[in-house]
Parts: C-alpha cells; structure tokens; sequence
C-alpha cells in the first residue's frame, strides 16, 4: 500500500463484526447450492451490494435499508449469473393476503428443490425449510444461528409494513474477471446516482451522502441512535468492499490501484467505529452521546478517499464507462 495511506494502516488491524444485510442472506442461499463457491465478501463486491450508500438526511435508522429493494436485488442475482424472481409490497395492502397466499406457494416449491429463500423479517433472513402440518416455515438469520419457527400466515406481517422474498431459480455460468469489471462500473453508477425510489429532500445517494452527514453532524440535527446505526452499517459495507478489490485484484491485477483505496477507505472506517464504540449510544431513555468533533474530520477524510477511489475506476473503465453516455448503470 502506498506510504499516503499508512497513517490510516493501524486502524485497519481489527475489524468490528460487519452487520447483517442482504449479502449475508444472499450468500447463506447460494453456496448451500453450489451456485456460488467465494467468500461472501466476493458475492458482496461482484454484486455491487457493498458499494451502495444512502442516508437520511437527518440519519434515521432507516438508512441502513433505504433503497429499492427489487431493482437492486434483482441487478444484484442477475450480475452474477443467478436467475431470480421476486415479490414485495405493503403488508398493511388490501391485496396482500392474497400475495401472501402466493407468496407461501412458491416458497414451499422452492424449498422442495432444496432452494432457501431470501425474506424480510424486519431484516433479510433464510428460510430454510417448512413444516407443512404445523403450518410453520423455519429461518435463519445468518447460517451459523439457530433456526425459528415462522407460521405460515405470519409471513411478510412484520414489525416493519413491508414483505419481501426472493427465490433462486438456477444459474448462468459468467466470467469472473467481466463480472469484476462490471461490478466496479456498477459502483461507479451507484456512487453518482441518486436512488429514485429515495425522495432528494429526505434522502441523499452515492458520494452526496457524505455532505448530508457532514450537515446533520454539524449543525447537530441528527437522530443520535441513527447516527450510531448508520455508521457502524456502512463500516461493515466498506470493509467488505476493501476484502472484495483485494481479492479481485487477484482475478484482475489491474485493479491494484482501486484496491489501495478501498483498503484506507476502511481503515477510516474503523477508525469512525472506534470513536462510535468509545462514546456509545446511550439507552432510549437517556440522552444519546455522539462525539462531533471526532466525527467530522474522518467522514471528510472517508470522503475524500471513496471520491478517489470511484475517480481511479473511471479511469481505469474509462471506456466502457464513456461509451455508457448518460446512463452509467445502463449493461
């Protein structure tokens, strides 16, 4: 690594745990199947999962998983070669007793294929198998935790109003190193281009959600437990983005370069994550403490790095970028 980055190299020697998102669940599915034999970090970067960012303006909780679930998901599965389908909507929907009805046909049939599926219950979770004279699915959080049981008609009746589910259908052999290449593309996209589900005023995507955190912190217009939520999440984003160029640069050696800056890019990163763990969140009921001061100067420099780390993937995909004209998330 270059000596630029070296001030930043002892915050990189422990990783906090990264947080379970989709990837996680995504991963837990596919190599049960075979269909993917890398580490989850590779499924997260060649599925540009890692290299999402959004945040709220005043950073809710929420940030973690604001963004559109179906056309990231189904970029995600289709980037790699997987064939997906997928359902989602409102639980609170007059039609959703009968999407559930449906949704709760195709899962069995999947799981009778030895396929799990991918829901949403309050977070993305496995289910895993059925019980159909219970009436009882049962998931898993993460492949290592224990399985729960989840009633049949309680499926997609979450704490939260949403339901969701994606099922894995077979698989299209790619090549890797394209795979990789277009993956940092797909970062580029995501970093440049704002979310379209996201209202502008609410949210910010991309580069731009470090000037909105910048803002809430400053000016001190924050949600405390979100600020805490929202930076330990994307810590978690950032490290697996620093494993994914390391290793894809084994693949393509060309992405050396990118590699270096995701590499700092995470060290910042758990540099924030020490400051957060040092002042941490205090119960609901008392008043929540989060070191300003502290903050401000490592997201500018966070920001700075991931600005020159999506400079250097331009740079480096310069023309098929360019031949994209407008529309840089366009395959």
């Amino acid at each position: 690594m270059n000596d630029h980055y070296s001030k930043h190299a002892a915050a990189a020697l422990e990783h906090p745990r990264v947080p379970l998102y989709f990837a996680h669940a995504m991963h837990q599915v596919l190599s049960a199947k075979g269909w993917f034999t890398l580490r989850r970090p590779m499924l997260a970067g060649m599925t540009a999962l890692c290299f999402r960012m959004s945040v709220h303006r005043q950073l809710h909780p929420d940030s973690a998983t604001a963004y559109n679930w179906a056309a990231e998901h189904y970029v995600a599965a289709d980037l790699i070669g997987i064939i997906a389908s997928q359902g989602a909507g409102f639980n609170f929907s007059p039609t959703f007793p009968l999407y559930q009805k449906q949704a709760i046909a195709e899962i069995r049939r999947s799981l009778e294929q030895g396929t799990g599926v991918v829901c949403w219950k309050d977070r993305f979770v496995v289910i895993t198998r059925c019980d159909d004279e219970r009436q009882l699915f049962f998931y898993k959080e993460e492949a290592s935790a224990p399985e729960r049981e989840l009633p049949y008609d309680q499926f997609g009746r979450n704490e939260s109003p949403y339901w969701y589910g994606q099922i894995y259908e077979g698989q299209i052999r790619k090549d890797i190193v394209q795979v990789i290449r277009e993956s940092f593309i797909q970062a580029v996209y995501k970093a440049e281009v704002h979310d379209l589900m996201l209202p502008e005023a609410q949210y910010a995507c991309g580069l731009k959600a470090y000037d909105a955190m910048l803002q809430a912190l400053a000016g001190k217009t924050y949600d405390a437990a979100g600020v805490y939520e929202t930076l330990l999440f994307y810590a978690g984003l950032k490290q697996d983005a620093a494993a994914y160029a390391r290793e894809a640069s084994q693949y393509w050696p060309e992405a050396e370069g990118v590699a270096e800056h995701y590499a700092a890019l995470a060290a910042v990163y758990n540099e924030i994550t020490g400051t957060l763990i040092q002042k941490p969140v205090q119960a609901p009921e008392s008043p929540c403490s989060i070191d300003e001061e502290s903050l401000l100067p490592l997201l500018r420099e966070a920001q700075r790095i991931e600005t020159a780390a999506i400079q250097s993937i331009r740079l480096l995909l310069r023309e098929p970028i360019e031949n994209r004209f407008h529309d840089v998330g366009l395959r």
